[in-house]
């Protein structure tokens, strides 16, 4: 007989500590008691394994699910600005960059407009088109080259932009000197357990020992996150639950809410 054990909502973020996600991986592969796995190793499989639920998560639930903004003003005559200089003296360092999703800038003063990219062979095509303040907004565009952002033609004042980007995942860091774990990792509540999973997977391929029931229930849990995501704007949202039956075996399921 199943019962439920604990009842999340999607959609609420939470900020499981090292400890506590290390403590339930360790658990999970039953290597409380020793010291096979270092704290270093397992920082580097939790930060993996969450990266890997990063991915999934936008391949599911599309880019916009993490979607950020970063707004800089421009500077006349510069065309190129990089997006992770905290040195530079146009306020645009982006250290969680991942992959743009839009610009949009203020041509008027006023309103922000959506800006178009150019590409490559197009590098030349609106460099002499004339200024920022009389041009319309199809003939201001951008390209993201390396870490840097372009603009053409290059701009003729001050203006405002708006970058829209999907940010990397969050992660722990670990200080070999002091022997401790700083940052954080931001997941929705009840997804850390793909998580605890997939390093637990990890800690025991280092072990060499079988990992066919974790990796059964890590793709099955997979799935229910692929599941909720189709259906998200169903008129009841679905929640992810903790289940266990009378074996107290681990599995996961979702239900109406």
């Amino acid at each position: 007989m199943y019962r439920f054990k604990r009842r999340l909502k999607l959609g609420s973020f939470g900020s499981p500590s090292f400890s506590q996600l290390g403590t339930r991986v360790r658990e999970r592969c039953d290597m409380e008691n020793n010291n096979f796995i270092t704290d270093s190793e397992l920082v580097n499989y939790i930060n993996a394994s969450a990266a890997e639920l990063h991915d999934i998560l936008i391949q599911a639930y599309g880019d916009d699910y993490y979607i950020k903004t970063k707004e800089f003003n421009t500077t006349s005559g510069v065309s190129l600005y990089p997006i992770n200089d905290s040195t530079s003296s146009y306020d645009l360092a982006i250290s969680d960059f991942y992959k743009v999703r839009g610009v949009d800038a203020k041509l008027n003063g006023a309103d922000f407009f959506t800006l178009e990219p150019f590409n490559f062979n197009e590098r030349n095509r609106y460099a002499n088109f004339g200024s920022w303040s009389v041009l319309g907004i199809t003939s201001v565009r951008y390209r993201f080259v390396g870490d840097n952002i372009m603009f053409t033609p290059e701009p003729d004042s001050a203006k405002a932009v708006k970058i829209w980007y999907i940010p990397t995942a969050t992660k722990f860091t670990y200080d070999s000197g002091t022997s401790t774990t700083s940052g954080t990792i931001s997941v929705i509540q009840g997804y850390e357990e793909f998580i605890v999973l997939d390093a637990a997977i990890k800690c025991l391929q280092k072990e060499e020992s079988d990992v066919t029931t974790l990796v059964g229930q890590k793709f099955a849990m997979k799935r229910r996150l692929e599941e909720a995501a189709n259906n998200r704007d169903a008129g009841s949202p679905l929640a992810v639950s903790d289940i266990y039956n009378e074996n107290n075996r681990y599995w996961w399921g979702t239900i109406r809410t």
